[in-house]
């Protein structure tokens, strides 16, 4: 790994005081770019007076939704953002200052204070993949991934997290169930156009079953999760305390659901799938072409607050 980096040249003595630059690197925590870019932002920050870098690493999801929200307060050039490359700004006392991708931000770093990174690519994507274990680690949480099938068509990976911490029963009921031999292959039963998208029946995929993997319903655990965005995992119901096996994943705000319905989790990667299910043809909500899920087990990490429920009820 070669850096290396020199003081602002206005910083010498009888210049003008330096410009003084606010950096902020926004990318996905998997993603060998944006860490390449965090390392250049943190090394300047520590490096110059003049320069301080705030530097925030998303999964691909939760960047998307914060890509959204830069993009709407900006304006602009940022309209020419892309979910797949981190996004990097400077903002001055009279100017923001965008770069359009990683080339660009090199090619300023390096004019501007003759920063310089000749690291392979390689380390910095041993870098990601460390990183983006370490976060998942750290948050004590369960994840795992189902594919998604319509026929004829290849399996798409939607990639999940679970709140433990906020429901340690259903989170759990939610990994038995995915385990579950029947899991494999039944099919999603609902689509609310723009809204949901339902499965969970794992007796006969109309829609009419819901059981706990262990059997019966479940308790409602916790509302404190709100349904303020698209990619939330709820369970689905029948009323207070039915939860079962049913599910649906959001494609919207639906305030309307909250203090009735659960939120077990969120979506953290491939929610393009879901989006591009929502917008196949329907027949009375129900897909007119079948689109079956199957668990993808070598993705299911089950965290370490589950193994802290285990040991207390032990």
């Amino acid at each position: 790994m070669t850096i290396s980096a020199v003081k602002d040249s206005q910083a010498s003595g009888g210049s003008p005081a330096p410009t003084q630059y606010n950096l902020y690197v926004y990318g996905k925590c998997s993603d060998p770019s944006f860490q390449k870019i965090r390392v250049a932002a943190e090394y300047l920050a520590g490096e110059l007076p003049n320069l301080e870098a705030t530097v925030e690493g998303f999964f691909e999801t939760q960047f998307e939704q914060q890509l959204r929200y830069i993009v709407g307060k900006y304006g602009g050039s940022f309209n020419q953002c892309k979910p797949s490359a981190p996004v990097v700004f400077a903002e001055t006392d009279d100017a923001v200052l965008f770069f359009l991708n990683e080339e660009r931000f090199m090619q300023w770093a390096l004019k501007r204070f003759k920063y310089e990174d000749n690291t392979r690519l390689i380390f910095y994507k041993r870098i990601s993949n460390k990183t983006l274990a370490g976060v998942k680690a750290s948050t004590g949480r369960s994840y795992f991934s189902l594919s998604f099938q319509a026929a004829g068509q290849e399996k798409e990976l939607v990639h999940f997290e679970l709140f433990d911490e906020e429901c340690p029963i259903l989170a759990r009921n939610f990994l038995d169930l995915i385990a579950k031999e029947s899991f494999s292959g039944h099919p999603v039963h609902r689509v609310k156009a723009g809204a949901w998208v339902q499965a969970g029946d794992l007796v006969d995929g109309s829609g009419q079953h819901s059981e706990a993997a262990s059997g019966g319903l479940l308790r409602d655990e916790s509302f404190q999760v709100r349904h303020d965005r698209s990619g939330l995992l709820g369970m689905s119901n029948h009323g207070k305390d039915t939860n079962g096996s049913q599910f649906y994943i959001t494609l919207k705000e639906l305030p309307f659901l909250d203090g009735r319905s659960v939120i077990i989790g969120r979506v953290i990667g491939g929610m393009r799938t879901l989006h591009k299910i929502n917008k196949m043809a329907k027949r009375n909500e129900r897909p007119v072409q079948e689109i079956q899920i199957f668990t993808e087990p070598e993705y299911t990490i089950a965290g370490s607050l589950q193994g802290a429920d285990k040991k207390e009820g032990q």
